[in-house]
């Protein structure tokens, strides 16, 4: 017996020793000043495990099995690193020391919603450009709108984003550029349209923009490209930040459209706190933001919360929660009063107001099985609540549901799966609509091949769409993609793939008045369906030469031809309906530069598109042009960095824009004319420590034109913002 119970003994002594836990800490520090760096990202590669470098840039990973691992090691404005580290025999804490070299690219270089997986951007056989912090900081952004146009290829038509001219602009009531919060969909399902306010411009983390058509990966609405908003997690230590920006437009040029006895005011204040709770995160925000818009109804009054949560839950596991609540009220302007007074409102509008709140809580449940094998479950819900008062009295509830379950499946070295089921359920109860219900059911598929300098990516997407419990559209559409790096700082594209967009609820059953505009129902639209091929370059480079530090250089040809484009229409009483135009084409070609000089000193952005967006019949005979498009669009921010402070200077320039659908140009009175559009913009900031200042100018020259017909773009504006970290 007690020969037994020694056996016993030293086998379950053997099996401890054996499942021995290992720990690997070290420091991480700036290769050039030799300075601790913190909130590094320090990765075991295949799993969640993870933590970030505290104040003294240390960190530690603990209860690690043995065996040769991967740390990842990454953190913007450095160049990341993979260190092979092997946990073996009888040494338990692994010591390391580590040192990053600084990036001067300053824009992240792995995305992930191409492919709906990590990948490198050189590696991407699709156009797809990102944005980081510093770049929305370095616009005063209270919106991410206001910086998504410095990318080649996107513009903004009367705040409605176009992706290489695909959306022009619908009313309001359907975008064909899909966006994305964390990879999951924040765009309502009555008008499919996007509120830039539920967006935390100051929590993100960063940016995607996918230019090609992302309707294989992402269904209808992702016909014209994709946003993706990636926020950021908590970091490694509690931080609490406070924003403030306050500003003030100009009184108008000439003395016969001032409207208002005193200028005009707008302000923003928001507190951030966010603190590690043991291994978990969390982040929480409040935002007040008001205007008084520099129209006369260009009111507008919002309060914001969001929060984030993170929870690592073990190695392999983990999860988030997100959520936003966003309550605002504000004028709702149609038009301009007339040419004489185009700051006022008609008379008849002058109490037209819209309220609302909206209600974003997206979930996201992460979990590595054998394998490498990733399970993503995301679920969300998305609640719309408005009333319109005065002219047109009109009131919506809309409350939509999503989940989403994707695996990822690496097939060998030089394979990779990712697949997917989406259901999604929406509810939408309105004045201007109706009632109605919307469900959308859907699979996609994408398998990548790599070998040696070529990724090949093969993908598709199947949807059925519902309205009111019965079928109404389905779409299969496909996508082939292949990308060739022959060098390491270059990479050559090409791509083809279909895309769809059912349409609205909007779109079929609005029956609304809103002043002139007169809006009937359309019940027998068809789906838009298009077929996209582009091919593209892209060249990135970094170095330490005195004059050139860097260069980010892109490119691409395209053309997208749609059939079934669905666009507004007035008859000839002025009444509009949504129809569906027989045929389109848009082509065009696309070029981005980024470039630091001067060690540091100076950087430089460029972008330019061409667009040439035009109607025809089946024989390919051009008909018309499109409404609401730049046929030239170009963008320049040039940077010069002076130790604590940054000098800016920006502009946007467009043609003009050739046609549009409610209003047309008098020939003789010159009556809502058109013209082409040149705004600069210039800023000055001070970063010291935890306090960033920055006094920033819009529309300097104060240039007048208009997007949409009788409505005037943005008055010279002027506005101060301080930021504080404590």
């Amino acid at each position: 017996m007690s020969k037994l119970s020694l056996l016993l003994f030293l086998l379950v002594c053997g099996g401890l020793i054996a499942r021995e836990q290992y720990e690997i800490s070290g420091k991480v520090t700036d290769a050039e000043t030799g300075e601790p760096l913190v909130g590094v990202n320090i990765i075991l590669a295949g799993t969640f495990t993870g933590a970030a470098t505290n104040t003294n840039g240390e960190f530690t990973l603990s209860n690690l099995p043995p065996g040769t691992h991967t740390l990842l090691v990454s953190m913007i404005g450095y160049k990341s690193k993979r260190i092979p580290v092997s946990l073996r025999d009888s040494v338990l804490v692994t010591q390391l020391n580590i040192a990053l070299d600084r990036n001067v690219i300053s824009t992240p270089q792995v995305v992930v919603t191409a492919s709906r997986s990590a990948q490198d951007i050189m590696d991407l056989p699709l156009s797809v450009s990102t944005l980081g912090p510093r770049d929305l900081f370095s616009k005063n952004a209270i919106t991410l709108n206001e910086v998504l146009t410095t990318q080649a290829g996107v513009s903004m038509v009367h705040n409605q984003l176009n992706i290489r001219g695909a959306s022009g602009f619908t009313l309001g009531a359907g975008s064909r550029s899909l966006l994305l919060l964390d990879g999951i969909p924040i765009m309502g399902s009555a008008a499919g349209n996007i509120t830039w306010d539920i967006v935390p411009a100051s929590e993100i983390e960063r940016v995607e923009i996918v230019k090609s058509g992302g309707s294989a990966m992402y269904g209808s609405g992702a016909m014209g490209g994709v946003v993706n908003i990636i926020t950021r997690n908590a970091p490694a230590r509690p931080e609490t930040r406070f924003r403030s920006i306050v500003g003030f437009y100009s009184e108008p040029k000439y003395d016969q459209w001032k409207w208002r006895r005193r200028r005009g005011m707008f302000s923003m204040y928001e507190i951030t706190h966010s603190r590690p709770l043991g291994k978990h995160g969390f982040w929480i925000r409040a935002q007040r933001s008001v205007t008084d818009g520099y129209t006369q109804l260009g009111w507008k009054r919002a309060l914001s919360f969001t929060g984030k949560i993170k929870l690592n839950l073990n190695s392999r596991s983990n999860a988030s929660v997100y959520a936003n609540l966003l309550s605002d009220k504000g004028g709702a302007l149609s038009q301009w009063k007339s040419p004489a007074d185009p700051f006022e409102a008609p008379e008849i509008s002058k109490r037209d107001q819209s309220s609302g709140t909206k209600l974003n809580l997206n979930t996201v449940w992460n979990t590595i099985f054998n394998r490498q094998i990733v399970l993503r479950v995301k679920g969300a819900l998305y609640r719309v609540q408005w009333q319109n008062r005065g002219t047109n009295t009109d009131r919506s509830l809309e409350q939509k549901l999503l989940g989403e379950t994707q695996l990822e499946v690496p097939l060998g070295n030089d394979h990779h799966l990712t697949a997917g089921y989406t259901l999604q359920q929406a509810y939408i109860d309105a004045d201007i609509f109706g009632v109605h219900t919307v469900q959308t059911r859907a699979l996609y598929g994408l398998i990548r091949v790599k070998r040696r300098h070529v990724s090949l990516s093969l993908g598709g997407r199947y949807e059925a769409f519902l309205v009111d419990g019965a079928p109404f559209d389905r779409q299969t559409v496909p996508q082939i993609a292949v990308n060739y790096r022959p060098f390491s700082w270059l990479s050559l594209r090409a791509s083809y793939g279909g895309g769809f967009r059912s349409p609205t609820v909007a779109e079929l059953y609005s029956r609304s008045q809103l002043n002139v505009f007169k809006v009937e129902p359309n019940p027998n639209l068809r789906a838009e369906t298009s077929r996209s091929v582009e091919i593209g370059y892209s060249l990135r480079w970094s170095g330490k030469s005195a004059l050139l530090s860097y260069v980010q250089w892109e490119g691409a040809l395209f053309r997208n031809a749609f059939v079934d484009l669905i666009e507004p229409r007035p008859d000839h009483f002025g009444i509009i309906h949504f129809e569906n135009v027989t045929r389109a084409d848009i082509s065009g070609w696309e070029t981005g530069f980024t470039g630091g000089f001067l060690r540091g000193l100076l950087d430089v952005q460029l972008a330019y598109t061409y667009l040439n967006p035009v109607e025809i019949n089946a024989a390919g005979t051009v008909l018309d042009t499109l409404s609401y498009r730049y046929r030239h669009y170009f963008t320049q921010t040039v940077n010069v960095h002076l130790k604590a402070f940054t000098l800016s200077l920006d502009s946007r320039h467009s043609s003009r824009i050739e046609k549009t659908e409610l209003f047309d140009e008098n020939p003789l009175t010159h009556r809502d004319r058109r013209v082409p559009v040149h705004v600069w913009n210039g800023s000055v900031a001070y970063r010291r420590g935890n306090l960033e200042i920055m006094l920033r100018g819009e529309n300097l020259f104060q240039y007048y034109y208009v997007e949409l017909e009788r409505n005037l773009g943005k008055e010279r504006n002027f506005s101060l913002s301080v930021m504080w970290n404590y």
